[in-house]
């Protein structure tokens, strides 16, 4: 079996991280695949693709294979028109072009054959978004030599545990997030629109560096907030109005992501009461998440907290979902580990989450707070958590308006007594 320092790694500018870095990851997949018995891994899923190799492009949805197989350097089947993004953005030394008028696939088992690994035991990702059953079929059909094996979380079990430069860039990711996050607080202001907001929000975000993110930022209001996964659609935002931000940042990438709620003007009791239940859920689930515990114990956790607020029946999804690498159409890693019911999985020191603690009523309300944590040695440190409290602005807005009237009408009730007392004395 190779090992990276036999393969060549061209170092240029443009990688995301150090080839030191490369090697690390090259070398736990080939490691995962020895155990798994696996001679070559078809990587499909454009995050492993970007994972192992830094390479990159918007064009994920055309055909790209990555063959990495346990004696010999690996090499991209990838669309002739997104070649140069291999060039540009990976370590690669060696890749093959597919022209658009051959079947993809095809060109993958040509490759195997002259490299002399169709007869090896190849293994799929059969869970990838981008594996289709016909090309599992037409593979299986037209390679009866090769043996055929489920690879399916070989990279993805890598990549669930962060590297300190995984983490110094999520760090950076988390910071421009802020930003962005307190640009939409500026942009709150009852008249407004949701569209007004997610325009500061994405101005703030792209002005500070950040890359197209692999879900669309949420940004709704009032009774709106309780369809799931809604965006912004030009609602008008009325006093008291809470309303519902879910935002990340990405680069190279990789995303941290945020949830909060905000209002202009005091909201109704019941929305406060969902903020305090949010919040207790998070710190209650940050307490809980450290390495060695049973993913399932933290889910448990948090929706205890809803569940003791009387909103249980409106919290209904899992607790947080990995987050890291990431392509559209989703930002997580949920796919690869979540902290929800009945998964036994345990956490690791140096995992990363999103926690998402919200609870909506539909057509009425609803409410969420978030943060990106980091498990570290003996619990878990926040990479985004702001503002990590409800915002209400001008809360005691009406309430001085009322006071300043009701002085007001106070100070004219004692000018009439002076007025007639001044009369009485002219009279005189």
């Amino acid at each position: 079996m190779i090992t990276s320092k036999d393969v060549k790694m061209i170092q240029h500018d443009r990688l995301a991280f150090s080839l030191g870095e490369y090697r690390r990851r090259f070398d736990a997949v080939l490691h995962a695949m020895g155990e798994k018995g696996i001679d070559v891994l078809l990587v499909r899923t454009p995050e492993n693709i970007a994972y192992l190799t830094g390479y990159v492009t918007p064009g994920y949805y055309g055909y790209h294979c990555l063959i990495v197989a346990r004696d010999q350097a690996p090499t991209l089947v990838v669309r002739y028109l997104e070649q140069t993004n291999v060039f540009e953005y990976s370590w690669l030394s060696d890749s093959v072009p597919v022209t658009d008028d051959r079947i993809p696939y095809e060109v993958t088992i040509d490759t195997l054959r002259k490299r002399g690994l169709a007869d090896k035991r190849v293994g799929v990702e059969k869970t990838s978004f981008f594996s289709t059953i016909e090309e599992y079929e037409g593979l299986r059909g037209k390679l009866p030599e090769a043996h055929f094996a489920d690879g399916s979380g070989i990279v993805e079990w890598v990549r669930v545990v962060k590297s300190p430069e995984e983490i110094a860039l999520m760090k950076r990711c988390a910071k421009m997030l802020d930003h962005g996050s307190r640009a939409g607080l500026d942009a709150l202001r009852a008249g407004t629109t949701e569209d007004a907001i997610a325009a500061a929000i994405h101005n703030e975000l792209v002005g500070r560096g950040s890359e197209y993110p692999g879900l669309p930022h949420f940004v709704v209001s009032g009774p709106r907030i309780s369809v799931t996964h809604a965006t912004w659609e030009g609602r008008k935002i009325a006093k008291g109005d809470p309303v519902f931000y879910e935002l990340s940042a990405t680069k190279h990438r990789y995303s941290s992501a945020i949830m909060f709620t905000a209002c202009d003007g005091e909201p109704e009791k019941r929305v406060r009461a969902m903020a305090d239940a949010s919040l207790a859920a998070l710190h209650a689930g940050m307490a809980a998440l450290k390495p060695g515990v049973p993913c399932e114990e933290v889910d448990r956790a948090v929706h205890g907290e809803w569940v003791k607020a009387g909103f249980g029946e409106y919290h209904r999804h899992r607790a947080a979902y990995s987050i890291g690498m990431c392509f559209p159409p989703d930002w997580g890693e949920g796919q690869i580990l979540s902290l929800k019911k009945g998964e036994k999985r345990l956490v690791q020191k140096d995992m990363v989450f999103h926690m998402v603690p919200a609870a909506f009523i539909y057509r009425e309300t609803g409410v969420g707070f978030s943060a990106t944590l980091h498990v570290t040695a003996n619990g878990c440190e926040p990479l985004s958590m702001f503002p990590g409290k409800l915002i209400v602005k001008n809360a005691g807005g009406a309430k001085r308006a009322s006071a300043k009237k009701s002085g007001a009408k106070a100070a004219k009730a004692k000018r009439k007594p002076a007025k007639k007392a001044a009369k009485a004395k002219r009279k005189t």
